[in-house]
């Protein structure tokens, strides 16, 4: 089964194994969630990126969820990138990925499937790409992920073409084993307003390395990091190692 079977717009993800996947239902996967917004830049079958259209999408989060409230202020305040894995950093699975989390940087605040609430720092954002780009993949509320913790040129066709195919094909709950788990990170820049990083996931059966870059912004009205759900994005490379990158993940 091929995306454009669905009449979506091609979607990759760095979650994904490389090659062939072990199964047509994790492949469906791989179609709906469409993380670290890899969206390629195809036609797609008369997808219309002008207009902005309401999502064809379940009541629960038809329409963008409001801020539920000012962030609490964070003790991490270190501007420097980190050349070492963040400290204070503990590991938690949902829905099969190990995802990152620090009372200093964030998330400090977890509403349903939105974490929220990073600090306004290097670790800050790394926290957020990880946190927001798993959840906006695997969530139940994956809506409520993307209207509330993302922006971009692709992020309203995005939503409006998953939540069609879902309404088809609801997605299938992702095996252990299924999908790739952190391994490590790079920054490329960084400023208080910018950040741009590489995160490295690991394949196993066999073992497979791969970078994704990521973009996120602050955004004042949220007072938090927001994750890049662009075109204009940059392919997944494959890496032989995890040399020039800092070793990080849960599992």
């Amino acid at each position: 089964m091929s995306p454009t079977d669905h009449g979506a717009p091609e979607v990759d993800s760095p979650f994904r194994r490389p090659a062939f996947m072990v199964s047509a239902s994790f492949l469906l996967v791989v179609v709906l969630l469409a993380v670290l917004v890899i969206l390629t830049t195809g036609d797609g079958d008369g997808a219309d990126t002008g207009a902005a259209p309401a999502p064809s999408a379940p009541a629960r989060s038809a329409t963008p969820t409001a801020d539920a409230g000012a962030c609490p202020a964070l003790k991490d305040t270190e501007t420097a990138l980190p050349d070492l894995a963040p400290k204070g950093v503990t590991w938690e699975l949902f829905r099969t990925m190990a995802l990152p989390s620090s009372k200093a940087s964030g998330p400090a605040v977890t509403e349903g499937d939105v974490a929220r609430c990073y600090a306004r720092t290097p670790t800050g954002a790394l926290l957020a790409a990880a946190q927001i780009s798993t959840r906006s993949m695997l969530a139940e509320d994956w809506q409520s992920v993307m209207w509330r913790q993302t922006y971009g040129d692709a992020r309203e066709e995005l939503i409006k073409e998953r939540s069609a195919l879902e309404k088809k094909d609801p997605a299938p709950d992702p095996e252990p084993g299924e999908l790739g788990q952190l391994a490590g990170f790079r920054f490329v820049t960084y400023s208080n307003s910018l950040a741009v990083i590489e995160l490295v996931t690991r394949f196993n059966q066999p073992e497979i390395l791969q970078a994704s870059t990521v973009t996120l912004r602050w955004s004042p009205k949220a007072d938090d990091w927001q994750y890049e759900i662009s075109r204009a994005y940059a392919q997944p490379k494959s890496v032989d190692s995890l040399a020039g990158y800092v070793k990080w993940g849960g599992v």
